[in-house]
């Protein structure tokens, strides 16, 4: 039985707990932990100051981690790659399962399509959420400009078209945020050619699919051979 300490108690985080509560089938093998000392793998879905602290926490007692906090800095990231040399670390600003198939149809329809096509990415969350472009959305970005480094592909972006912009770039990757209602986490990323379209969506409107994501995580994670090293939900969906 792997045991999971939830850090966070925001949507994601009750979401998880309710699940491993209520003894879910995506929670088999799982049970729910209230301490870090008596855990084997921390879940983590808090802000990025919360995940600061509990990395401090980590260092006196170090366990396997899954980061599904959103928004964490370059300082942040390095701090979190030093941790995985010594333990086993997923990062993932999201750990749905349907939005990981998502990204990597994409990064391979982009290699695929070669040069030529303009890649536009919308998404759309619930009138609560308070950052925007989301973790998603970014991520996607990111796997569109592949191989290009995670920084180098957000200095791609292309946040905001108001006014006389000038004509589109041949480089530059649209990001665009829609708010509203109680709307869970719809992305679509637009590839435009000469005389056609590609149109690659996923929405949820369910945060337990999230949830059910993070618990394989945690139990891919828990696994007792897994070995130190950063890791990301392609690969506890290639296992």
């Amino acid at each position: 039985m792997t045991r999971v300490y939830l850090s966070g108690q925001g949507r994601m985080g009750t979401a998880l707990s309710n699940l491993l509560k209520d003894g879910d089938p995506a929670a088999s093998g799982l049970s729910l932990s209230e301490t870090i000392a008596d855990c084997d793998v921390v879940a983590d879905y808090s802000h990025p100051a919360a995940t600061a602290t509990l990395l401090e926490s980590l260092r006196d007692c170090p366990r396997a981690l899954l980061v599904g906090t959103t928004g964490l800095q370059p300082k942040l990231l390095t701090q979190l790659r030093t941790f995985a040399q010594s333990k086993p670390v997923v990062l993932a600003p999201n750990t749905g399962t349907g939005i990981t198939v998502l990204a990597g149809l994409l990064e391979h329809a982009v290699k695929a399509l070669g040069p030529g096509w303009d890649i536009e990415v919308l998404e759309m969350h619930h009138r609560a959420k308070v950052d925007a472009p989301s973790g998603t959305a970014w991520m996607l970005l990111e796997r569109a400009a592949a191989p290009t480094s995670p920084q180098a592909a957000r200095g791609l972006a292309q946040p905001v078209r108001l006014g006389q912009t000038g004509a589109r770039s041949d480089q530059e990757i649209g990001i665009q945020s829609l708010r509203g209602g109680d709307v869970v986490g719809e992305h679509t990323v637009y590839l435009v050619g000469h005389g056609e379209r590609i149109e690659l969506t996923h929405r949820c409107w369910d945060r337990n699919s999230f949830a059910r994501g993070g618990l394989r995580a945690a139990r891919w994670l828990g696994a007792a051979e897994r070995s130190p090293g950063l890791y990301s939900m392609d690969d506890v969906l290639s296992c």
